[in-house]
């Protein structure tokens, strides 16, 4: 039986890809919330790494929200409001020690995307000083001279995108945050990062 059958407001076989795209949307949006940094009343974590995380994250929301003001939320056409009916939060079902575990687990990977967004900001923002860096940098090494692209939380692929890059360049990251002059060092990435 067919889903325009089924459902009276359904579009019919032109609204098969809408849809589609709209459960990736979703699926996309779920699993990347885990990846978010907790906001400060939320947190209640007492381990240095955590600590860590949160002083590098500060401001991140700022940052998100100038670059949303600067290039635009998202398609203009699209509608962005999300049905959540029956959703369920799987990590809010998980036990104290399950969930625990999962943190531990994602934090290196939370560590890697603050930083790289952060990086990315910073690079984009300082017009007299780290762009010109990147730009001289990334001839030096044989890439094409593109910035980085940042995250942004309006648009559900920019994570994906701006990790795609930062593993095609880097050479050009390590070098950026290797450079003291650049007070880029926090963002440095580790071996397991």
């Amino acid at each position: 039986m067919a889903l325009a059958e089924n459902v009276a407001h359904f579009g019919g076989d032109t609204a098969r890809t809408r849809c589609f795209l709209h459960i990736v949307n979703l699926v996309a949006k779920s699993l990347l919330k885990q990846f978010d940094v907790p906001k400060n009343e939320a947190l209640a974590f007492v381990g240095t790494a955590e600590e860590e995380l949160r002083e590098i994250a500060q401001g991140l929301e700022a940052e998100d929200a100038d670059t949303v003001a600067e290039n635009g939320a998202s398609d203009p056409n699209a509608d962005d409001t999300d049905n959540l009916d029956g959703w369920v939060d799987e990590v809010g079902e998980l036990s104290d020690e399950e969930h625990n575990m999962l943190q531990d687990d994602i934090r290196p990977i939370k560590f890697v995307l603050v930083k790289l967004c952060k990086l990315s900001y910073k690079i984009v923002h300082s017009l007299t000083l780290l762009l010109p860096e990147w730009k001289s940098i990334l001839p030096e090494l044989k890439l094409t001279v593109r910035i980085m692209p940042h995250d942004i939380s309006t648009r559900w692929n920019s994570m994906f995108d701006m990790l795609e890059f930062a593993l095609q360049y880097r050479k050009a990251i390590d070098t950026m945050t290797d450079k003291r002059r650049l007070g880029l060092g926090p963002f440095e990435l580790k071996e397991n990062e």
